[in-house]
């Protein structure tokens, strides 16, 4: 009787003040967020508050109610005391306000307050911070992403869009104690409606920040593995015939082995934007590190890379990178890394698969 009551009752909320703003507080936890969306929120919004509160670019005050402000170092004599971490909080609290007004959900994101739990188990208040403060951060700051997320995505679509995962614990001042309870809510005010679709592009082009390395070892056999020497072979002339370039990349590491004239590349490793427009892949370099008797030169950016005349057959290199045409593995995509068994379904993966589900691809292959 009394579940049957409760759920009346929500039922009133929320048809109630559906048009209304609505100050709602959710509860994040690290341990629940999913590969799928990309980033543990959690861990970001953390990890770029701290950064934030610490450089003085955001103010922590005791509560929402802002009457003392915390100060960074008395934020980490906090750690220091309790023998915890700002950046290893298993939950945060988001303080905002929503409203639906015919389909169309919106936020307001106020603030977050966070805490910990010592080793004891005691509560650890670090304190609150207003978005506002960190709305610029959030915004500009890169976040760490796997290889599911979008390479330039920002903390602040993942804030604007709620793509994490999150229970209702509050809502219009009433405390949500159960998670069932929390589903009714998202089931009845949001439904499959997505909160601030204004806020976004529908044009927005995925990207993928793909490093790979150059395969070109001497027992690999087949077409691919001959245009990864032809690249080898094309860099290493353009090298010789242009000694002082080699020296401007930090030639002088190995100058010993230069000046007796013993040097070789024994790997090219490649930092590139990889990007899916209708659902075709291109590749923009964005740094080259060339490795001379296993040690690295200075990357050469895209910039100076475009200045180096170094021609494979009748193409730039630029080009012959792009077209893919050689054997290599992927190392890392995003902040992922890759392992070597796996770089080959990676691959796969990027060229065939929806880019929200890379890891999924992977691990059902």
């Amino acid at each position: 009787m009394r579940r049957i009551l409760v759920f009346i009752l929500l039922n009133c909320l929320i048809c109630g003040i559906a048009e209304a703003q609505i100050p709602v507080i959710l509860r994040a936890t690290a341990s629940e967020q999913e590969d799928s969306t990309g980033c543990n929120f959690v861990k970001e919004l953390t990890r770029i508050s701290y950064e934030a509160i610490v450089n003085g670019k955001a103010k922590l005050w005791d509560s929402p109610a802002k009457e003392i402000q915390i100060f960074p170092s008395s934020l980490q004599a906090i750690e220091k005391s309790s023998a915890t971490q700002f950046v290893n909080q298993e939950v945060v609290f988001i303080y905002e306000t929503w409203t639906n007004s015919n389909r169309d959900l919106k936020s307001a994101t106020q603030g977050f307050l966070f805490s910990n739990k010592s080793a004891n188990g005691e509560e650890v208040a670090y304190g609150y911070v207003d978005y506002n403060d960190l709305q610029d951060v959030c915004l500009r700051y890169r976040i760490n992403t796997n290889a599911n997320g979008n390479y330039n995505a920002n903390l602040a679509n993942y804030i604007y869009s709620k793509n994490y995962n999150y229970k209702i614990l509050q809502f219009a001042g009433k405390v949500i104690d159960n998670a069932s309870d929390s589903k009714k809510i998202k089931d009845d005010f949001i439904g499959t409606n997505k909160f601030n679709t204004t806020s976004f592009s529908a044009t927005e082009i995925p990207q993928k920040m793909v490093v790979w390395s150059l395969d070109f070892a001497s027992t690999l056999t087949g077409a691919k593995a001959d245009s990864s020497r032809k690249l080898v072979n094309a860099i290493t002339k353009y090298l010789y015939e242009n000694e002082e370039q080699l020296f401007n990349l930090g030639g002088d590491k190995i100058q010993t082995h230069l000046q007796k004239g013993k040097w070789k590349i024994t790997r090219i490793q490649v930092s590139e934007l990889w990007k899916k427009v209708n659902n075709s892949v291109g590749y923009d370099p964005s740094g080259i590190t060339i490795y001379i008797n296993d040690t690295p030169l200075n990357e050469i950016l895209y910039k100076d890379m475009m200045k180096m005349e170094v021609m494979v057959e009748d193409r730039n290199w630029i080009e012959y990178i792009r077209g893919k045409d050689f054997a290599f593995n992927i190392l890392s995509i995003n902040n992922q890394e890759v392992v070597r068994s796996q770089s080959f379904i990676y691959q796969k993966a990027l060229q065939t698969y929806d880019w929200n589900k890379i890891n999924d691809f992977v691990k059902y292959y």
